[in-house]
């Protein structure tokens, strides 16, 4: 289960100044680094991400579902997660069915979604200054 104070940080996620998410994969060895901003908490802990031009993250989660999250916000001071997990995409279903509906609302038509990574969180740690590096879970 994600703390309070993590899944906090996840709530209106490029509106009103708040931030991105920096997803990174990687196949063969290549690490490769993509924002996004529609990420949604689910109920049980794992986090479903938006696609909409995820194309190279797709292709690699296929072949290697590891997957880091990260994102660095200001609260008081610099505060921020990074997020360690195994992704799958869903391509469909009514998680992601849902999901484009929400974006679409929140965009106003503007983005649809293509596919959704959904995220089994493994390990999240803290890269607030001074606390940098530990373990939340």
């Amino acid at each position: 289960m994600l703390p309070a104070e993590v899944r906090e940080a996840f709530d209106n996620l490029c509106h009103d100044g708040r931030p991105l998410v920096w997803v990174a994969t990687s196949s063969d060895g290549v690490p490769h680094l993509a924002p996004v901003c529609f990420v949604r908490v689910l109920e049980d802990g794992r986090l479903l991400i938006g696609s909409v031009f995820l194309v190279r993250t797709e292709r690699n989660l296929e072949e290697n579902p590891r997957i880091a999250l990260g994102v660095a916000f200001r609260r008081g001071g610099w505060d921020g997660y990074l997020i360690r997990g195994r992704a799958q995409v869903l391509r469909e279903g009514e998680l992601l069915e849902s999901f484009r509906r929400e974006v679409l609302e929140r965009t106003g038509g503007k983005r649809r979604l293509r596919s959704a990574l959904l995220v089994s969180v493994e390990e999240v740690y803290s890269l607030a200054p001074g606390y940098g590096g530990k373990r939340l879970v």
